[in-house]
């Protein structure tokens, strides 16, 4: 299964852990800030388990990855509806209308956008998005660690494995065999 960041690694802004004020404890995920609108892609292969308003977090699409079940929350999100980076929250029934066409339920690839970059929920202090990983549903409420540092590992280990040369047991006999040929 194929894995990726969100944007462009270039633009994180604040790492996993971060203590610089004005935070008062760390940083709970990580941020990516490459301007507003900009169209965020899906992690890795997942289906979307929940849209919600967060007074703090903002639009927050969450998906659960089908390789270990994580789940993956991307908060602050550009409001569809009201066609804006600083929704707030307000006039919706639920997230459905302010992701466009994505609906819980739905199924995405790797890449395939789950939001664009926004503005929205009293934590943003300007367009970025927050990425965050945890075991269960809700990371505002769950144990959460370093989106960074898991996606780089699962993508050092895909680029590994384009690397290995795959050998056909066939191929692995012609070879056999050409060796004991020149042998003889």
């Amino acid at each position: 299964m194929p894995w990726q960041h969100p944007l462009d690694p270039s633009s994180i802004t604040d790492r996993f852990g971060d203590t610089e004020p004005p935070r008062t404890s760390p940083h709970r995920g990580l941020d990516y800030a490459p301007g507003s609108r900009k169209l965020i892609g899906s992690v890795s292969e997942a289906t979307v388990t929940n849209i919600f308003w967060s007074d703090c977090l903002g639009w927050i699409c969450e998906t659960r990855t089908e390789e270990h079940g994580l789940y993956a929350s991307y908060c602050h999100l550009f409001c569809n509806k009201h066609n804006t980076v600083n929704c707030d929250g307000s006039d919706h029934e639920d997230g459905s209308t302010c992701m466009s066409q994505l609906k819980i339920g739905d199924r995405v690839d790797a890449g395939q956008w789950v939001g664009r970059v926004g503005n929205s929920g009293s934590c943003s202090r300007g367009s970025h998005l927050h990425l965050v990983f945890s075991k269960k549903p809700d990371a505002r409420f769950a144990k959460v660690f370093d989106p960074e540092k898991f996606i780089d590992q699962k993508i050092a280990k895909q680029n590994k494995a384009k690397k290995t040369p795959k050998i056909r047991v066939g191929d692995l006999g012609k070879r056999l065999g050409r060796f004991w040929t020149l042998k003889k």
